[in-house]
């Protein structure tokens, strides 16, 4: 399968911060409607291909690696948690934009994820 630039770079991301990115609070990872994401079979897709399915176009398929696919889907809910948390402290002013800054730094962050924290703290302000 052919993957965007874009997506093999966030793919990449995610998969080297899984480890600091680890909870997102979700007991299952099911969508609006109910459906698990998480279907298992031996002859399903790679987890990279089931999570670029589903997140590019909404595309459930089976996989042969479910254990990689939650680890993308926890990574991936942890960051959007952790997003709305840092946007919370920067409207707060208890996260300041050079400690923010040197977090980002130090888990090399996608300029999209800095964005998405300072766009979403106005969200925040008393």
């Amino acid at each position: 399968m052919k993957y965007s630039k874009r997506f093999e770079k966030d793919y990449k991301w995610y998969t080297s911060i899984a480890h600091l990115f680890c909870f997102d609070g979700a007991s299952c990872y099911i969508n609006k409607k109910g459906v698990d994401l998480i279907r298992y079979s031996t002859k399903g897709k790679t987890a990279k291909e089931c999570f670029y399915l589903y997140d590019s176009n909404g595309v459930i398929k089976d996989t042969c690696e479910p254990k990689e696919l939650e680890t993308l889907y926890r990574t991936k809910g942890s960051v959007n948690l952790h997003i709305k948390m840092y946007a919370e402290d920067r409207a707060k002013g208890v996260l300041p934009r050079m400690v923010f800054d040197q977090m980002c730094i130090e888990f090399n962050a996608p300029s999209w994820f800095v964005d998405a924290v300072e766009n979403q703290k106005v969200k925040y302000y008393d």
